[in-house]
């Protein structure tokens, strides 16, 4: 192809996703009034599948238009869909853990030094919301011995293990522990994402040599996306699609495999029991995962990740029970078909809302990385090159495969976190070709030639000078005394003085009840009155919907709740809608047969009537 012509496709692609952009708010579902949960969307009368059909017209037209274009072009240098359903090409490998180890050493030493250097947890640590959603089921689990029959969750079992976890790990029940296991589980995360770009710097048939400083940069890159002390790119909840994808690499380049599906399978099965979306997404991966071996007539590791699967889902049904496993099945079915009701916000049109809505850079910028990674995608998977083997072209499509549909999130909840959020995996895609065209570019124009010892030294050298800058050596040597006060502390030191009394407060009044009602979002306050709530729904904020709120009604009527928190200033209301508003049956309930105790600072406690 011309270069003019190369260049009028370009110019056509551009219109194509303007188009797209400026037909975004015209793409619109009916909206249906009903008896379900109330949120941002249901108020402005909105669809809130909305963005997801946009999503998929903004995405699938242009890369269809790529897509054809390679074929019509480049027909000859294209590969038909046959060719991904045939026989894996195995080589042998140029690129061990043993030409990396020291680099993978000098890594971890940066990893060490930067976790040490870490503020040990306060009060400025505390997030009365989000850490609620997590220490209040826990101690819910204390009281009931139950998992998911004490407490409806958002994210499912980690809004119970990890307090759990972190408490049996300290031998203390204290705030200050939970918050230093969250810094434990970035610090995890930060080592599985390295050994992560191990893997994936497998791909292609580079040298060795350049395999290394590919390694390298792109190990610095990608621990640039997680954070400890801020809402970055990558979180602890991505521990389990690292895992994943670090078995699911080997997928393509091992002959031996029935480990490596045992792996995934149980990765995938034990994940949506840790958070519902990542697991959803993983199931829905290996599912097609699972229907490409058997198109191409790989029956044995086809049979082997169903039965795994199976194997998985029966060990959990007999580990947690019947009754939990039921009560874990309605929490996901309502989250799963609810949460963007409930917690969904409208997606920033592309481009048109870069100045007028406070997300609307970093949406465009985050829909368009999505876009640009898969049409750089298409002509490295399906035109014939030298560069990358069967193998590593099926990792990305499904890698992108995953990029693609855990974007939802983005879709769901469209504020700057979780946009954020959901433009860290395809970053990856971006960086790494990124790095391999810069590598390949030097190579052909002979700029410098490396060997191994080389790009071992030079990696090395930059490990140790961005270390040296890092280096905070009063922090280091502090780090025990500093984090073991931190983890030792009484909750109160996370708490004001004014929170300290009001707390104390509502411990008088209810010091002989068994458990209190929690109808705030507030959701930190049962923990701190170190009091169970008295039914599962210890978020009211999730209750909302008509058949979900008559049974957190009855669940109130047969364990006759005395107390309820009504109110609390300790946290701002969700989109600006009130709890009330969102359990308009629930409240009122409350409000015919509840009287109010007391009323200070924001503060609401009520009382079930005589």
């Amino acid at each position: 192809m011309s270069l003019g012509k190369k260049f009028i496709h370009f110019i056509i692609l551009l219109l194509i996703v303007f188009f797209c952009s400026y037909f975004w708010s015209f793409i619109k579902l009916p909206f249906y009034e009903d008896k379900e949960s109330i949120g941002a969307l249901s108020q402005l009368k909105l669809n809130h599948l909305n963005d997801t059909l946009r999503y998929l017209i903004f995405m699938c037209v242009p890369l269809v238009y790529c897509f054809f274009l390679i074929y019509k072009n480049y027909r000859h240098q294209a590969v038909n869909i046959g060719h991904f359903f045939g026989k894996l090409e195995t080589s042998e490998d140029n690129f061990g853990f043993k030409n990396v180890r020291l680099i993978f050493l000098f890594l971890f030493l940066l990893l060490l030094t930067e976790f040490l250097s870490l503020q040990a947890p306060n009060k400025d640590f505390l997030d009365p919301f989000h850490d609620g959603d997590f220490l209040t089921p826990s101690l819910n689990y204390i009281s009931t011995k139950q998992f998911w029959e004490s407490s409806f969750t958002v994210h499912s079992g980690s809004n119970i293990f990890y307090p759990l976890i972190s408490w049996k790990l300290f031998g203390v029940q204290t705030i200050g522990a939970y918050e230093s296991f969250k810094l434990i589980l970035t610090f995890v995360l930060k080592i599985l994402s390295v050994i992560f770009v191990f893997y994936i710097s497998k791909f292609s048939k580079l040298e060795t040599s350049y395999k290394i400083i590919l390694f390298t940069i792109l190990s610095l890159i990608i621990l640039t996306l997680s954070s400890y002390n801020a809402t970055n790119y990558l979180g602890p909840r991505d521990l389990y699609v690292f895992i994943f994808f670090i078995f699911f690499i080997q997928c393509f380049y091992k002959k031996e495999q029935i480990l490596l599906n045992f792996l995934i399978s149980i990765t995938a099965a034990s994940t949506i029991f840790m958070h519902i979306d990542i697991g959803i997404y993983l199931l829905t991966l290996l599912f097609c995962y699972k229907i490409y071996l058997l198109i191409s007539k790989r029956y044995k590791d086809f049979s082997q990740i169903l039965f795994f699967l199976f194997f998985s889902f029966l060990i959990f049904f007999l580990i947690f029970g019947k009754s939990e496993i039921m009560s874990f099945l309605i929490n996901l079915k309502h989250i799963a078909l609810n949460i963007d009701r409930m917690h969904g916000l409208e997606y920033p049109e592309p481009f048109y809302s870069m100045e007028v809505h406070p997300d609307g850079s970093r949406a465009t910028r985050t829909l368009m990385l999505q876009l640009i990674s898969g049409i750089i995608l298409i002509p490295i998977i399906f035109l014939k090159n030298k560069h990358f083997k069967l193998n590593e072209k099926l990792f990305f499509i499904f890698f992108y495969f995953y990029c693609f549909i855990a974007f939802k999130n983005a879709l769901g909840r469209s504020d700057g976190p979780h946009i954020m959020m959901s433009s860290d995996w395809q970053s990856i895609i971006m960086y790494f070709f990124a790095i391999h065209f810069i590598i390949y570019f030097f190579k052909k124009y002979k700029f410098f030639k490396l060997n191994r010892k080389l790009s071992s030294f030079l990696s090395i050298l930059v490990i140790c000078v961005i270390i040296f800058f890092n280096l905070q050596l009063n922090n280091i040597v502090n780090f025990k005394d500093r984090f073991s006060k931190s983890i030792n502390a009484s909750d109160t030191e996370y708490l004001t003085e004014d929170r300290i009394k009001m707390v104390n407060l509502i411990k008088s009044e209810v010091k002989n009840e068994y458990c209190i009602q929690n109808f705030t979002e507030d959701l930190i306050l049962p923990y701190l009155i170190k009091k169970p709530t008295c039914n599962k729904y210890f978020s009211s904020w999730l209750a909302s919907g008509y058949k979900i709120e008559q049974d957190y009604i009855e669940q109130l009527k047969v364990k006759k709740v005395k107390y309820i928190l009504y109110n609390s200033p300790g946290f701002i209301v969700i989109d600006n809608i009130s709890i009330p508003e969102r359990l308009k049956y629930v409240n009122k309930f409350i409000s015919e047969n509840y009287a109010e105790v007391f009323n200070l600072d924001g503060y609401r406690l009520v009382k079930i009537k005589d």
